[in-house]
């Protein structure tokens, strides 16, 4: 396999094209297994609800954007809208807390899965 080395991409038109700088997908219930993952070595898991994804190799700041998925099970029951809110961004991990709001309710909880993208 070969391997190719740039400092920036970008399109024909010369717009910029920023890749993920990682991605994990995970099942979230039990004991957390990763089902996919580019630039992740590892989940750990810190109680209901609350994982902290490690990446690889560090990033070059902690200035990242997100994007997040989840899947709802018995612990995140029917819901107006699951919800990530994260608790530590560092270069090498980010750390979130999931769960679901409901009108008169809010509680943390395992997903089914979860997916997780970082784009620095």
């Amino acid at each position: 396999m070969s391997t190719i080395k740039v400092d920036n991409l970008q399109t024909t038109g010369g717009a910029g094209l920023y890749p993920a700088r990682a991605w994990v997908l995970f099942n979230g219930e039990g004991s957390i297994t990763i089902r996919g993952s580019g630039n992740v070595s590892s989940l750990t898991d810190n109680g209901t609800g609350t994982f902290t994804t490690n990446f690889a190799s560090s990033l070059s700041s902690a200035n990242y954007g997100y994007s997040h998925g989840i899947s709802g099970n018995a612990d995140l029951p029917d819901f107006t809208s699951h919800y990530k809110q994260y608790e530590t961004k560092t270069t090498g991990a980010f750390k979130v807390r999931w769960g679901y709001a409901s009108p008169g309710s809010h509680a943390l909880g395992d997903p089914l899965w979860g997916g997780l993208t970082v784009l620095l």
